[in-house]
C-alpha cells in the first residue's frame, strides 16, 4: 500500500494525510498555491488509477476523476499527474482512455490527453489530445503566469523517434506545441516550473535506458539555456525534484542512506547539496507548489512493495517505499 505524508524540510514533524488499503498506492501529490489542499493519484489494483484531493490535515478525502468502471474501453478513464493551475480552482492532469495495443515489450494506451478540471471534478477541458496509440502525454504542468503549460511526451513504438521522449510547451489553450529538450536526453519525470516561468526543471534519462545515468536539467521555456545541474557518479539513483516557492532551492531524491533514496536540496545553479532525509525506506516523490507552512512538504509513502517513481521540492511532496 501506499499513503501520504507531510514533513518539514529540515526532515522532523512527519504525519501521515492518508490511509489505504493493501496494494493501493497514494502517489505524485501536488500543492494547491494557497496550500489549502492536496491533490494526488490513487492507483489499486486492477482499477484504473484516479485524481483525488484532501486537506493537510488529513481531512476531506475526495475523488475527483468520473465514477469508477472496470478496465477496459470505452467509459474508462485513467487519471494521473495532476496539478493544480495557478487560480487554484481547477487542476490539470493527464486522462488515458480507450483500448490497449500490445508491443514487443511496450504495451500502449489508446488515447492520452491533457486534460483541465474544476476543483469538484467537473467541467472537463481537453487541450492537448495524442494520436491513436502514438504514445502518452504525461506530467502536465502550467507556468506562474498561467500563459504556458509544459508536458512530456513518450512516444510509442508507432511514433517517431520509438520509444523516445522530451519535454514540449504549449500555450494556456495546448495551442502551439513545440518540443524544447532534445529527444537523445529522454527528459522526463515530472518537470517543475521556477517560481518565476523562467526555467523549467526536469530529470534526464528517465527510464535509464541502456544504463545511460540519470541527471537533474534546467531549460528555459524556449528551449534555450539547457545544462545539467547536476553530476552524478554512475549508478547513482535519481527521481523527482521540484523548486521551493521562492524559488532559491530545488528539492530532489538520489540514492541516500543504505543505498535507497533520500530527498536532497540544492541551489538553483547545482551547488550546495544537502539531505533532508536520512530514510531507511524508499523516498522519491515531492509535490511542487505552495508550503503548507515554511520548509513543509508532503510526501508519498508506498509500503510493502517498491514502486518506481520520482521526487520533488522543498515545498512539495516526495515518495517513501518499505
Amino acid at each position: 500500500m501506499g499513503a501520504l505524508f507531510t514533513i518539514r524540510s529540515d526532515g522532523r514533524g512527519e504525519k501521515q494525510l492518508t490511509h489505504t488499503a493493501r496494494n493501493v498506492t497514494d502517489d505524485q501529490p501536488d500543492w494547491s498555491p494557497d496550500a489549502s489542499l492536496i491533490a494526488f493519484t490513487r492507483c489499486a489494483p486492477n482499477a484504473p488509477c484516479a485524481i483525488y484531493t484532501v486537506k493537510p490535515d488529513g481531512s476531506q478525502l475526495k475523488r475527483l476523476s468520473p465514477k469508477a468502471c472496470l478496465p477496459g474501453p470505452p467509459g474508462c478513464e485513467d487519471g494521473a499527474n495532476a496539478s493544480f493551475l495557478p487560480d487554484g480552482r481547477h487542476f490539470v492532469y493527464t486522462r488515458a482512455t480507450g483500448g490497449e495495443r500490445h508491443f514487443a515489450n511496450w504495451d500502449q494506451i489508446e488515447h492520452s490527453d491533457i486534460v483541465v478540471r474544476d476543483v469538484a471534478g467537473g467541467n472537463p477541458r481537453v487541450l492537448i489530445s495524442s494520436k491513436p496509440y502514438a504514445g502518452d502525454y504525461n506530467s502536465p504542468q502550467f507556468s506562474p503566469d498561467g500563459s504556458k503549460i509544459v508536458y512530456v511526451r513518450a512516444n510509442s513504438p508507432l511514433s517517431k523517434p520509438s520509444l523516445e521522449r522530451a519535454l514540449f510547451v504549449a500555450d494556456a489553450k495546448g495551442r502551439g506545441s513545440r518540443r524544447i529538450t532534445p529527444w537523445s536526453l529522454n527528459g522526463g519525470d515530472n518537470p517543475n516550473w521556477a517560481p518565476n516561468g523562467k526555467l523549467i526543471v526536469f530529470r534526464s534519462h528517465e527510464e535509464n535506458e541502456g544504463g545511460a545515468q540519470s541527471e537533474i536539467y534546467v531549460v528555459r521555456p524556449d528551449g534555450r539555456g539547457l545544462h545539467p545541474l547536476t553530476h552524478f557518479k554512475r549508478g547513482t539513483e535519481v527521481l523527482s525534484y521540484s523548486f521551493s516557492p521562492d524559488g532559491k532551492w530545488i528539492t530532489f531524491a538520489k540514492t541516500g542512506t543504505a543505498g535507497l533514496p533520500d530527498v536532497f536540496v540544492m541551489r538553483p545553479n547545482g551547488k550546495n547539496i544537502r539531505p533532508v532525509t536520512h530514510s531507511k525506506f524508499w523516498d522519491t516523490r515531492l509535490g511542487t507548489h505552495a508550503l503548507t507552512k515554511p520548509g513543509t512538504m508532503a510526501r508519498a509513502k508506498p509500503r510493502f512493495k517498491r514502486r518506481s517513481c520520482c521526487a520533488g521540492a522543498i515545498p512539495a511532496a516526495s515518495t517513501s517505499a518499505f
